[in-house]
């Protein structure tokens, strides 16, 4: 791996992308990458949008910038349907986005800025973007952790990017508390089986 790889988190508040963002950052540290990370909260005590991003590279280079602008994404994470419509133009041709199927209606009317997209496929298609739907909710469900579904998707994600997967599970019993570290492991598994054998980013 030898370009900057950039990834884009995007959710609401509560669906745990912070810590999903620190698992992903932990686990490209350990794999020997340069990291930067970064956080733009909206008003996710209420619902609102949380985007995070990670930038890595594994190979010498300039200092990185936290930055990521429309069109440079190679990979978005969104944690509900109507997040990744809104963050689909963040990516570049060729991108990956890597969705949960979950819905999340506002708790707030006033927070509704657009409508669930009829047919997300299409749009991404339209982009000229990968997409893979994942049901990260029912399968966290399944594991009696709901709360857990966005560590199902970086399980899936860890199909997409070259991150040893030692590394992975050795970021999430650093990051996740540790009452919980066996949970997101399982959950972790989960999505890593769900998507496995899925087209793998190109660097």
């Amino acid at each position: 791996m030898s370009e900057t790889v950039n990834v884009v988190l995007a959710g609401v508040g509560g669906q745990g992308s912070v810590l999903a963002t620190r698992i992903l950052a932990g686990a490209a540290r350990r794999r020997g990458c340069d990291v930067v990370t970064s956080e733009v909260h909206g008003m996710a005590q209420r619902g609102g949008t949380v985007t995070t991003t990670v930038r890595f590279r594994c190979a010498p280079g300039a200092t990185l910038s936290p930055m990521v602008g429309p069109g440079e994404a190679d990979v978005l994470v969104a944690f509900e349907v109507l997040e990744a419509a809104r963050h689909l133009p963040i990516l570049r041709p060729g991108g990956i986005a890597v969705v949960n199927d979950h819905r999340i209606r506002p708790s707030v009317e006033s927070l509704r800025t657009a409508d669930y997209p009829e047919d997300l496929e299409a749009l991404a298609r339209g982009q000229g973007v990968s997409l893979q739907v994942v049901p990260a909710t029912r399968l966290a469900t399944e594991l009696s952790e709901p709360k857990l579904a966005s560590t199902v998707l970086l399980g899936a994600l860890s199909n997409v990017l070259d991150l040893p997967v030692d590394a992975w599970r050795g970021a999430i019993a650093e990051a996740a508390p540790a009452k919980l570290a066996g949970a997101n492991l399982a959950a972790f598994e989960s999505g890593r089986e769900w998507l496995v054998g899925s087209p793998a980013l190109s660097f």
